[in-house]
């Protein structure tokens, strides 16, 4: 779990995350303002506009500010975050409630993953209590989902390799896969996780055809 208790000492903290971390990092921003400091997301990729109805999307920029003078590298771990705010008294607002419900769907797999606890249910029911858009991030993080997703997802799942007895599935991508479905690397990467999700498979490795088969993206079962 990141340190957030250094940030008193900082003027301008500055939450480098990618699309897994966002929600958290949505959930942060919104309880670094309330300390009256200066606060920026950095994601040196963009994040994907799936995410685009979560708080302070707008705010993702893709250089680092010079007055930055505290750098938080964001991670996942939306259980340990909630239970830090819940253990300072940190009051959670709407925005705070949706940002962290988007971040157990995400971590967590729509609560279908073989990790998903009471403590996550729990959570989840507290966050809704305190007015989280629960409907909206179930409608846009799993089902808003463009045809240009399912062209690129017919693609992969008939040319993926099951390897090591159907316990890794190797997923190659061209260039050309891309242009023809009109889908982006983010689209494959979220197809992975749907790859995941399949019987017996524990790791899916996303690897570039036109780049000697290098691994752009590995994710393991938790």
């Amino acid at each position: 779990m990141i340190d957030l208790t250094k940030i008193d000492s900082f003027s301008h903290i500055v939450l480098v995350c990618d699309d897994d971390s966002f929600a958290n990092a949505s959930a942060i921003y919104s309880y670094i303002l309330t300390k009256h400091k200066k606060v920026s997301i950095v994601c040196e990729d963009g994040i994907s506009k799936k995410y685009a109805f979560l708080p302070w999307f707008d705010k993702v920029r893709k250089n680092f500010p010079a007055s930055a003078d505290c750098t938080i590298v964001m991670d996942d771990d939306v259980l340990s975050l909630y239970d830090f705010f819940q253990k300072n008294g940190v009051k959670i607002n709407k925005k705070m409630a949706t940002a962290l419900y988007g971040a157990l769907l995400q971590r967590y797999d729509y609560f279908r993953s073989s990790k998903c606890s009471g403590i996550v249910f729990a959570t989840a029911s507290q966050l809704i209590e305190l007015k989280a858009e629960f409907q909206e991030c179930m409608q846009y993080l799993q089902y808003n989902k463009p045809l240009a997703y399912f062209r690129l997802e017919s693609i992969l799942y008939k040319n993926m390799l099951l390897i090591q007895n159907a316990t890794v599935v190797v997923v190659p991508i061209f260039e050309e896969d891309l242009k023809e479905s009109g889908a982006s690397i983010e689209d494959a990467y979220l197809i992975m996780n749907d790859i995941l999700g399949m019987a017996h498979v524990q790791e899916v490795r996303l690897v570039h055809k036109d780049k000697k088969s290098e691994i752009l993206k590995s994710i393991v079962r938790r």
